[in-house]
């Protein structure tokens, strides 16, 4: 049985996010802008930006199962 993949469809473009298991993510642009193991951390990395990115927690593959 294949695993399923975890993914982020924005706009046309689908954003693989099997590889940031459980990590917070930054996307904007329909690009993973920057990536962390904390909110905390991700945050700071990310003040800077001039486009606001849209955040989230990437679950990890054990946590359940992903909805595609």
């Amino acid at each position: 049985m294949k695993k399923p993949k975890l993914s982020l469809k924005e706009n046309k473009k689908i954003i693989f996010l099997d590889r940031y298991a459980g990590e917070w993510v930054a996307i904007t642009n329909e690009k993973v802008v920057a990536h962390q193991g904390t909110l905390k951390k991700l945050m700071k990395r990310i003040r800077k930006l001039k486009r606001k990115p849209s955040v989230l927690l990437v679950p990890k593959k054990s946590e359940g199962p992903y909805i595609r």
